[in-house]
């Protein structure tokens, strides 16, 4: 009983001993960059959600609250069901050329081949040229009249290619500028994970006479899980706010062939100045990423927790 007591007497100061001056001090020089943070963070979003909820144009005087009015016209409307169908191919197509091209090039240049080091150095030059000016180069190189593509494609004996005219190619152009772009940053992340692997299992493989093609897919690709997954929602992130490039080589055309959920948010509310339908579909981009982060990091730790209960 004794001890209970001395027990119950100690548990509060044992409490009030975990703040300490330090912590106080600490989160006081603290206190003024996180709230700035949060205010630079927390308020524009906030301001773009409510602003969605309302017909909020500056064509007109009044700005009615309309609920999910701009909402429902986005979906009910043929425009923006295009749009969500050019968003849906863009990223697919994007993340099928960066991570299989990546991860190709990755593997070549992790091996013992002579004459690959200055390849490594010029992965460095896409990324590092600016998104508006690899839109302006490939407005150039993809111009039917005298662009270096189809004047290379007519030397060959080869029809030129309306690239940016013709609505079937317009999105497909954009897709390959927007990969040479960024297809080299996967590399890097590819070859970093493809140098932290570990020897031992490779070598067993060897030994047991394991194809290269069998070793890669039965232990180099499972122990690259980790970065593949990591690489995709970098790049999922990165999809659903690309704009510059697509602005720049074709502004969403021909028609809406090539529009993308920035495109339109941007017409919507600089051109349109219809704020309400433009945070509503910045709120759509936002949603559907979300959900594909959410599936992309959830379903591995789904498919592993039930192997682990299926075993036990």
């Amino acid at each position: 009983m004794a001890v209970s007591q001395n027990v119950l007497a100690r548990a509060p100061v044992a409490r009030h001993s975990r703040v300490t001056p330090q912590w106080l001090t600490g989160y006081a020089l603290a206190a003024p960059a996180l709230l700035l943070m949060l205010v630079i963070f927390l308020y524009p979003l906030g301001h773009s959600f409510v602003m969605s909820f309302f017909r909020w144009d500056l064509n007109t005087a009044e700005s009615p609250f309309v609920g999910l009015g701009n909402y429902l016209d986005l979906f009910t409307g043929s425009s923006f069901m295009q749009t969500l169908r050019n968003q849906v191919v863009f990223t697919v197509a994007s993340l099928v050329i960066e991570v299989v091209g990546g991860m190709a090039i990755a593997v070549l240049l992790n091996s013992k081949l002579r004459g690959l080091r200055p390849a490594r150095t010029l992965l460095l030059i896409p990324p590092m040229v600016a998104p508006a000016v690899v839109g302006l180069n490939f407005r150039w190189l993809f111009n039917e009249q005298y662009g270096l593509i189809d004047a290379t494609l007519v030397r060959l004996g080869l029809p030129a290619i309306p690239w940016l005219s013709d609505p079937g190619w317009a999105l497909v152009s954009v897709i390959i500028a927007n990969a040479w772009q960024n297809t080299p940053l996967l590399v890097l992340l590819f070859l970093a994970g493809l140098q932290a692997i570990p020897r031992e299992p490779l070598e067993a493989a060897a030994v047991d006479g394991a194809s290269a093609w069998r070793t890669f897919w039965a232990i180099v690709l499972p122990l690259m899980r980790p970065v593949v997954v990591i690489a995709l929602m970098i790049r999922i992130i990165d999809l659903f706010r690309t704009f510059d490039v697509v602005w720049l080589m074709t502004q969403g055309g021909p028609g809406n062939a090539s529009n993308l959920l920035t495109v339109e948010a941007y017409k919507l509310a600089f051109q349109s100045v219809d704020f309400g339908h433009a945070a509503a579909v910045s709120y759509v981009a936002l949603v559907l990423s979300l959900i594909v982060l959410a599936l992309l990091y959830g379903i591995p730790r789904l498919t592993a927790r039930r192997a682990a209960t299926w075993q036990n």
